[in-house]
């Protein structure tokens, strides 16, 4: 019976081991969760902040638009009205949750001027989102190195650079 009494105790002393082992991973873990460095803001995140936005204050046409946007992040795109090289800035109040995924976006002007500009009149209309309008905080107008920079900061495309129209050759 001695040796069966010997094993138990082996038993139990490797048991509370193993235990005394998970509960230091544990704590270990948690340490390392807790003394994680929270990682600086990107750079999208700073030039999307709304005191940073690239570009000037601007208005478009809301006629111009059609359906031409790229999303940055939840609350900002950029978007082409009415040609690819007039690009502007939208900034929204409050964040779209999958905002890059939907379909189909609208502008509405409050005040019926049919432009939408940086007065914080206009709402951006998101269909199947509610509520369906989101306020607009913020448009500027963006040069081509402005758009480029949050295109690449967002890590997006750039834009294909629009070349002029080469004249035919002359004919002999």
């Amino acid at each position: 019976m001695g040796i069966k009494r010997l094993e138990e105790q082996i038993a139990m002393q490797f048991h509370r081991l193993l235990i005394n082992s998970a509960v230091g991973a544990l704590a270990a873990i948690t340490v390392g969760c807790a003394s994680a460095v929270e990682p600086a803001p990107s750079i999208l995140d700073r030039l999307t902040k709304v005191e940073n936005l690239p570009g000037s204050a601007a208005c478009f046409w809301k006629s111009n638009f059609e359906g031409d946007w790229t999303v940055l992040n939840d609350s900002t795109l950029i978007v082409h009205a009415p040609l690819p090289k007039d690009a502007y800035l939208i900034k929204l109040f409050e964040p779209v949750f999958a905002l890059g995924f939907k379909q189909g976006l609208g502008f509405e002007d409050r005040e019926r001027t049919g432009q939408i500009c940086n007065n914080g009149d206009d709402y951006l209309v998101i269909p199947g989102w509610q509520p369906p309008q989101v306020p607009i905080v913020a448009v500027h107008a963006l040069t081509t190195a402005e758009e480029a920079q949050l295109l690449q900061a967002a890590g997006r495309p750039l834009p294909r650079p629009h070349a002029p129209a080469q004249p035919a050759p002359a004919k002999n």
